[in-house]
């Protein structure tokens, strides 16, 4: 699952929906919507081709 924080907009991956955002610590945490996932995904992808080459 895809969540993003309301505080710091972090966006991340957990696989249960955490109680406080794993960056800023605030309690200010909730499910993305479909621009945030897509977002999400965008720089996973451009991190997995940094990664790889």
């Amino acid at each position: 699952m895809i969540f993003v924080c309301d505080m710091c907009h972090f966006i991340f991956s957990r696989t249960a929906e955490p109680e406080q955002c794993p960056d800023c610590g605030k309690y200010a945490v909730r499910s993305a919507n479909e621009a945030e996932r897509q977002e999400y995904e965008e720089h996973l992808k451009e991190f997995q081709e940094a990664e790889h080459g």
